[in-house]
C-alpha cells in the first residue's frame, strides 16, 4: 500500500476537510509548491490562490484565501481564516465581487481604498478559479 498525507484543512468556523491524500499543491506567498508522501517538515504562508489535492488519481479544488501550511510526519495543517471547496463557491456571486472589484479599481476614485479593492479582487478570482476547475 502506497503512503498517504492528511490533510487537514482547519478555518475559524470549521473542520473543512479532513481526508487521506496523494499530493498537495498549493501556492505561498513564495510561489507554488507541492507536497508528497514524505515530504520534510516544512511552513509557509500562504497566499489567495487554489489549493489542489489529488486523491486517487481525482483533483480537488480549494479556495484559500491566506493561512498557514505545515507539513510534519505525512500530515499537511492548513489553518486559513477562510477557504471554501470548488464545488460549493457560488460562481455568479464570485463573479458579481469581481466586477464591482475592478470597477472601484477603474474609477480611480479618491475615496476608494485601492489596497482592499486589489484584496477583493484576488479573492474572487481564485474563487473562480476553484470552481472553474471542478466544473
Amino acid at each position: 500500500m502506497s503512503k498517504k498525507l492528511n490533510l487537514k484543512i482547519i478555518t475559524p468556523q470549521k473542520v473543512l476537510l479532513e481526508e487521506e491524500v496523494d499530493a498537495v499543491y498549493s501556492t505561498s506567498t513564495d510561489g507554488q509548491f507541492g507536497i508528497l508522501p514524505d515530504h520534510i517538515s516544512y511552513m509557509t504562508p500562504l497566499d489567495v490562490g487554489v489549493t489542489e489535492y489529488i486523491k486517487d488519481n481525482k483533483k480537488e479544488f480549494i479556495c484559500t484565501i491566506g493561512g498557514i501550511l505545515q507539513v510534519k510526519d505525512n500530515i499537511v495543517m492548513i489553518l486559513s481564516d477562510n477557504a471554501e471547496l470548488g464545488e460549493q463557491i457560488d460562481v455568479t456571486r464570485a463573479n458579481a465581487a469581481k466586477e464591482r472589484a475592478e470597477t472601484r479599481l477603474r474609477t480611480g476614485a479618491t475615496d476608494v481604498d485601492a489596497d482592499r479593492a486589489h484584496a477583493a479582487l484576488s479573492r474572487a478570482i481564485a474563487r473562480i478559479h476553484a470552481a472553474s476547475k471542478t466544473m
